[in-house]
């Protein structure tokens, strides 16, 4: 889209805004107060951290939904505010060392200080015995880059160790998209090619900068109950140990085998990398046990008036890690800014919805399950949905909001990807909010949170909340307050709600811009079209097609 065709779609679409007759304007409705008491609620100890199939799931699903119904949604599956999803729980005990013999003797790595592992596969006891190890670089196999870090080796029943990211991260761009993390370096999708390569196990090498957190949220997630699909097959096409080694660990082992870390990293970075045998074998064990269960996503649903079986989506996850291990005494981990925050934004935009006139297309309110486990419940809605996904017109997104007050920015995570970044920009310029693209692109936001599995079915989406410039602290201080949330707070017992600290002002503004766009997209006739550069353009169009 050129510049004058953006300002007169900015023109048409501000002015279609501006004849929305609601009873009560939406800054009246979403109030700072129902936003802190949901956040309150859902971040108290009472919750004991919202781990997904333990005994707080319950009264979470259950304080939910009788929002929701107070609020005035139907249920949206056939009138119930819930959809199960199976989910399969494993809890695993990890031999004491991860034991590599080497060329210049053993080298045990620490559980939890230096490597962490697990499974989802269903078998009792899984080992390594003197398994073959393999140097994959960054374990990706990508046709349109013409890189296989797979070529002419077998991996099969072996261990792979790669990096984290992909091959672009700190470099100038001309390979993959620079520090724009692609899926590809995601530790999901390395995972994933591991077990399609037929290993036995995978590890990945752990960076504090291109993996976007530090070790303590790896460690922090060891020997945890852990949550994955629950498969007819029992994820036996999984690797038996997913897991990461530290950086520390790992250049211990590569100069064991005489190589050194940077040289490594400099050829696994190169365009003609090729993978190699490691001189080390490796030995583990773990124990598991395991849950076959049914958690919940809790939905709730505006029907459109004169086109119903369109729907516009918002989704916000109400899970997080549950009781985990103690940091400073506290081993609740609540969660308030993840994603209490988000769960308290899309109820408040329900209510707007509620307070105005009927939207002329349907309006789909998803609080899913499992995001913290790999986006479980939005995974299993993109596969079994109300709406088909050639009806859905777009999907609605927020995580992690942090409590720093009112925002000059509307920081897209995803820009570039589709038209909603206009449609985003029409609200945010009536908020004297200007539009931004994440500033840490490498993080892989966009593959992290819930929007995700729409957008794998070629669903565009948005992720847009106030983030790097908060009014009162100014932009260095508001990024070094970043800096300091996902180092200190982030996926630990610390991210609580305390009332005297908080400023939901920032809260508050995102879910005016957010109940705004969607309102707009629930009203129009349009649907927004992913950019030509994009990789998910084409299974939009072919879903149109069929």
């Amino acid at each position: 889209m050129n510049y004058q065709k953006f300002i007169l779609f900015v023109v048409l679409v501000y002015s279609f805004g501006c004849t929305q007759k609601a009873k009560i304007p939406a800054e009246q409705i979403i109030t700072y107060n129902n936003i802190e008491k949901h956040i309150a609620e859902l971040a108290s100890d009472k919750y004991l951290g919202r781990a997904p199939m333990t005994q707080a799931e319950p009264l979470v699903v259950a304080y939910i939904s009788e929002q929701m119904k107070e609020i005035g949604l139907e249920g949206a599956n056939n009138g119930s505010y819930f959809q199960d999803v199976p989910i399969l729980s494993v809890s695993s005990k990890l031999s004491e060392t991860l034991d590599f013999e080497t060329p210049n003797g053993k080298l045990g790595f620490q559980k939890l200080t230096e490597f962490v592992a697990f499974t989802r596969k269903v078998e009792a006891k899984m080992s390594l015995e003197n398994s073959e190890v393999i140097f994959a670089g960054f374990g990706i196999v990508a046709p349109e880059y013409n890189r296989n870090d797979f070529d002419g080796v077998d991996v099969k029943g072996k261990t792979i160790i790669v990096f984290v990211n992909d091959p672009g991260y700190g470099t100038t761009g001309d390979y993959f998209k620079g520090n724009t993390m692609t899926y590809y370096g995601r530790w999901t999708y390395k995972f994933e090619e591991a077990a399609r390569q037929g290993a036995k196990a995978c590890f990945i090498v752990h960076e504090t900068g291109p993996a976007g957190y530090p070790w303590e949220v790896v460690r922090n997630n060891g020997e945890t109950t852990r949550y994955y699909p629950d498969t007819k097959n029992g994820n036996k096409d999984r690797c038996s140990f997913e897991g990461w080694i530290s950086l520390a660990s790992a250049k211990k082992l590569f100069d064991a085998c005489g190589y050194s870390f940077d040289e490594l990293k400099q050829n696994a970075i190169s365009k003609n990398f090729k993978p190699f045998k490691l001189p080390v074998t490796v030995s583990a064990e773990m124990d598991c046990s395991f849950n076959h269960g049914v958690s919940k996503n809790v939905c709730g649903l505006i029907k459109g008036k004169s086109r119903p079986d369109e729907v516009v989506v918002y989704t916000a996850h109400w899970d997080h890690l549950g009781v985990g291990t103690a940091i400073n005494g506290d081993s609740i981990y609540n969660g308030a800014t993840d994603n209490a925050s988000a769960v308290s934004w899309m109820l408040e935009i329900a209510r707007a919805f509620k307070n105005g006139k009927q939207p002329e297309r349907s309006v789909l309110f998803l609080s899913v399950t499992g995001e913290e486990s790999g986006l479980l419940g939005s995974d299993y809605y993109a596969e079994n949905p109300f709406f088909p996904m050639n009806k859905t017109v777009a999907c609605i997104n927020t995580d992690v909001i942090l409590f720093d007050g009112k925002h000059k920015d509307v920081t897209i995570t995803g820009f570039g990807q589709s038209e909603l970044d206009n449609w985003v920009a029409v609200e945010a310029v009536k908020q004297g909010r200007y539009i931004i693209e994440d500033p840490n692109p490498e993080n892989g936001m966009f593959f992290r949170s819930d929007q995700f599995p729409f957008v794998k079915k070629g669903v565009p989406a948005i992720f847009a909340k106030g983030y790097i410039e908060a009014e009162k602290l100014g932009k260095d201080e508001t990024l070094k307050q970043i800096s300091n949330y996902w180092a200190n707070t982030y996926h630990k017992p610390s991210d609580e709600y305390h009332k005297e600290k908080a400023d939901l002002n920032g809260l508050l503004e995102d879910a005016i811009l957010s109940y705004k766009v969607g309102l707009n997209l629930a009203d129009s006739k349009e649907w927004p079209k992913w950019n030509n550069d994009s990789e998910f353009k084409s299974i939009r169009e072919k879903s149109f097609n069929n």
